[in-house]
Parts: structure tokens; sequence; C-alpha cells
């Protein structure tokens, strides 16, 4: 049987939505790099100490894209011959087999992705959720059983559920861990891509392993289309445009600000992926507001963890975005 070329297997990964098809195998460690995904060292060392004495409640955070269903997928794997683990999509109803489910340490439950507007709904099911996690807990039967939720960053707020929990947040990759997945899953080679265009994949993907991989293969189609045999900087700027960054940056922000500030925010993120750094003077010119305005808008950001000031050589304040070396 003749073996895909390179440039399918590229277009065969590119194209799962999430990588949660591909972990159905036994992880015997949560390794540095798993075939499908890359995990961070931090996101190791919490699965490992879970082994442990974990809390009742444990509440997994990231960005939608982030990796939450995957992570939840190599807890599940990883707890197979140790203390048990059993995964499954919240819904708003517990799993048939319950007797069943119960026999394991750790009950996984998947949230959905919400979108904007969905902090109505996700209330609804946090609340389903917080009537069972009271159950187990002053449950006798149930007295060792923690629940691992997974839920979207970007409506993590306003919820009494939230405090009485321990939280781990899936982190934004940076992209160099970015680049380096991509180049030992396709033999340490960035083709099609060259060293500079890969790494502006990575950073224009602002840390999101699945939008990473849709960027990817956004770049290998046009390469495709134009009959060509490689993607450099100038492809990948026109490829994914302002208007996909806006678009995925509208999606994200949405439930952390709100109207004409998350415009704005938008804006501003979109201005230093294009510039790197800039003068927050500068940025407050280039968005046509005052500096009074930019300044609240780059302290919230700066609280989201979305970009970081210092101050240059000569006292001026400079604003970039984190995550992204």
């Amino acid at each position: 049987m003749e073996q895909p070329s390179l440039l399918e297997r590229i277009l065969s990964w590119s194209s799962y939505l999430t990588a949660e098809e591909k972990l159905h195998y036994n992880v015997i460690n949560i390794d540095f790099i798993m075939m499908d995904y890359y995990w961070a060292p931090e996101f190791r060392h919490f699965v490992e100490g879970l082994t442990k004495n974990a809390p009742s409640l444990i509440f997994l955070v990231g960005l939608q894209g982030s990796g939450k269903t995957s992570a939840l997928k190599a807890i599940e794997s990883y707890m197979t011959d140790k203390k048990g683990a059993y995964y499954w999509r919240w819904d708003g109803e517990l799993p048939e087999d319950w007797e069943h489910v119960t026999s394991h340490r750790f009950l996984l439950v998947d949230m959905p992705d919400y979108g904007a507007g969905g902090g109505g709904r996700m209330t609804k099911d946090l609340d389903g959720i917080g009537k069972l996690w009271y159950d187990l807990r002053y449950g006798k039967r149930y007295d060792r059983i923690s629940l691992v939720v997974a839920v979207q960053r970007e409506l993590f707020r306003s919820h009494y559920l939230l405090g009485k929990g321990e939280v781990f947040e899936l982190r934004p990759l940076t992209s160099e861990e970015l680049v380096l997945f991509y180049r030992r899953k396709f033999g340490y080679s960035s083709w099609p891509f060259d060293g500079d265009s890969l790494a502006l994949v990575g950073r224009l993907s602002r840390g999101i392993f699945r939008r990473f991989m849709r960027y990817v293969r956004l770049c290998v189609r046009d390469m495709q289309e134009r009959g060509v045999e490689s993607v450099d900087v100038s492809d990948v700027r026109r490829v994914i445009s302002p208007e996909v960054i806006r678009r995925d940056m509208d999606l994200e922000l949405s439930g952390l600000l709100k109207g004409s500030e998350k415009g704005l925010a938008v804006a501003a993120i979109s201005a230093l992926i294009a510039e790197g750094e800039m003068n927050q003077k500068d940025l407050a010119a280039r968005l046509g507001v005052t500096q009074t305005m930019v300044s609240r808008l780059i302290a919230k950001l700066d609280g989201l963890g979305y970009v970081k000031r210092e101050h240059g050589d000569r006292k001026e304040l400079k604003v970039s975005l984190k995550n992204v070396s």
C-alpha cells in the first residue's frame, strides 16, 4: 500500500477540529509531546499530581481550541490501571450506567463551548454540575470521587461554584512550542513553510492549538490552489488576513469584554500582532482614541493575560502581546 505523501499527512492532521478522535490509546505518562497534541510540562505535572490527594472539585479552564477535551481524554487514559477515570460530555443528564460511573475515582465532565451570549446557558449547566458535586461530596458512598470539569475561559466568571474548586488553566502555547510540535510531527521539517513563515503562523495563532491547525490548513490549501511549492511570510499574511484574526479574536473576547470595549480590544490586539510591539501613544493614535482610553484598555488586557507593558529606554510605555514569543 502506497504511503501518504507529507502534504497529505499535513492536511489530514490539520483537518481535525480537535485531536480528541486520536486519543483512544493508553498513555503511560503524559509525555512532553503526545501524538497529535502538544502538552506543556505543567499539564503533565498536574495530571501526575491527581494520583495523590486530589480535591473533590477541579476546574480545567481554557479558551476555545486550547485542548480541554483532549486534556480530559488524556487524564482518562493516564488513569487507566491507576485510580480510574470516566469521561462524558455534559448535556444536563447523568450517564445511564451511574453505578458503573461512580466506581471510578475521577469523573471528567466536558462542558460545551458556548458562543457569544452563551453565559445564561453556561450558568444553567454549572447549576446542574453544582448539584452533582454536592451529591457526590456529601453522599457517603462517593466521598472519594473527584469531579474534573472542563470550562470555557471566556465565560469563566460570576457563578458561586467557581469559588469552591481548584483551578488549573491550560495556558496558551508559545510560537516556539507550536513550531516545535509541527517539526517533530513531520520529521523535523518546516516544509512547506520556511522557518519564518511557520513561526508567523504560530504567533498569529495566539497560542491556541486548534487555531494553529486551522491556520496551517488554510495556508497549505492556498498553496495547492496557486500551484506553488512553498509558503512564505507574505503568503501567511495574505491568507491569515486581519479579517480572519478579527473574527477569531471577536469570538475569543466575547465573554470577557462587552460592546465598544471589545471592538477596541480586537483592534488593539490585531495592531500588536502586526507590529509586534508599540508605544502606548502610537497605539492610541492607530486606534483613533485617547491615551487614557488605551491605558484603561491595556490595563484590563494585561489583567486578562493578553498583553504586557514595560517602560522603554526613554521611559515610554511599550505594549506587546503575551504568549507569542
